[in-house]
């Protein structure tokens, strides 16, 4: 179909990256109608929805066993649009398993691939680019030390300046973020950051509300708020409260609830930089199946999960992962934060901007245009 594109977004990450091309193309006067599987946000902003795409939330080797089934229907479905409508192009987002089994599928059919977010080659299974660049006509990359990886394997290749450093850069004020939270000037703040996927929920609540609950054993003054990424999160975050109920609710608003923040407790995941970007002194915790936390740790060829850690490479977050996410001793953690370890976190956090810096409007429209094409508006 002429001038139309694909796009597989899903998630808090990959929906913020759909709505920046989105904007992008716009900007750059493409004339494009989209559709494809994306979350709420990319469906209010225009996107017809042709599937739930809530299933690549899952993460993990076992986790993804047990999802088979539902992965397989998915892809059949996706299979049976782009055979259809056959788009002119489809833009996917992160989930390199399953995307490039669909960048696969498009090259077979004549349709042009662009991929965002690059597979982290640099980290574990580097022998994957030989599959991208027979499948993919053009890539985006958050991360500037991504650029040489694809372009010596001679994918072309962009880099996008982060979306968060413009949204991190719009957040308010810490006494404006309190004062819209209801929060006083003078208590000490935790915000929580579970993570948006149901599995990390359910992995990670419980151990956050621990760790919170010893914390404020030991400064009886703390306030805590949690940020949930989406309504439908709220029950499994419940559950895990229990008879909890000095928690505070932040829902779809992370950034002002770190804005307000003194120190937080983040799961591993986009969270870390969103929560480095802001400047805040920070712990970063992620437990998954054991079968796959043991495989990982065979294959993952980094020293460090945080990406703040990784981009500046040394670990400036404390990372407890697993059986180490032990509350009492990430609690302790948390406390020194509040003091001068966390001042010292701060001032080694100034130069992770420099680090997310993309290539400037014009060259990533030339890039959407070469490889979208499309009518002009």
């Amino acid at each position: 179909m002429g001038n139309s594109v694909f796009l597989i977004a899903v998630e808090r990450s990959g929906e913020n990256l759909g709505l920046d091309i989105l904007r992008r193309t716009q900007a750059a006067g493409l004339g494009l109608h989209w559709y494809g599987v994306v979350g709420a946000r990319l469906q209010a902003a225009g996107v017809r929805s042709v599937a739930d795409g809530e299933v690549l939330g899952v993460m993990g080797f076992v986790e993804v066993l047990r999802h088979y089934a539902a992965l397989r229907r998915l892809y059949a479905r996706i299979e049976a649009v782009l055979r259809q409508e056959r788009p002119q192009a489809v833009v996917l987002i992160d989930h390199p398993a399953f995307n490039l089994r669909v960048a696969r599928l498009a090259k077979s059919l004549g349709i042009a691939v662009l991929y965002v977010v690059g597979p982290q080659i640099w980290a574990w299974r580097a022998g994957r680019i030989a599959k991208m660049r027979e499948r993919i006509d053009r890539m985006l990359v958050l991360f500037p030390f991504e650029r040489p990886l694809y372009a010596e394997a001679g994918i072309p290749v962009q880099v996008l300046p982060h979306p968060l450093l413009a949204q991190c850069q719009a957040a308010p004020s810490r006494e404006a973020a309190r004062a819209a939270l209801g929060i006083a000037a003078d208590v000490p703040l935790l915000a929580l950051l579970p993570g948006s996927r149901p599995t990390e929920l359910r992995r990670l609540a419980r151990g956050m509300v621990e760790t919170a609950q010893c914390l404020r054993e030991r400064l009886p003054q703390l306030e805590v708020a949690v940020a949930l990424a989406r309504e439908d999160l709220l029950p499994l975050w419940q559950s895990a409260l229990g008879e909890e109920r000095g928690i505070r609710l932040v829902l779809a608003q992370s950034l002002l609830l770190l804005a307000a923040a003194d120190v937080v407790l983040v799961a591993s995941g986009t969270a870390t930089l969103e929560t480095a970007l802001m400047r805040r002194p920070a712990v970063v915790v992620y437990a998954m199946q054991p079968v796959t936390f043991w495989l990982a740790r065979r294959l993952v060829r980094v020293p460090f999960v945080a990406m703040p850690n990784i981009l500046l490479q040394q670990k400036i977050y404390p990372e407890y992962l697993q059986d180490a996410f032990q509350p009492k001793i990430v609690a302790e953690a948390l406390e020194r934060l509040l003091g001068p370890a966390g001042r010292a976190q701060c001032a080694a956090l100034e130069a992770l901007p420099e680090k997310l810096r993309g290539d400037d409007d014009a060259a990533i429209a030339a890039a959407l245009e070469a490889v979208l094409g499309g009518g002009r508006a």
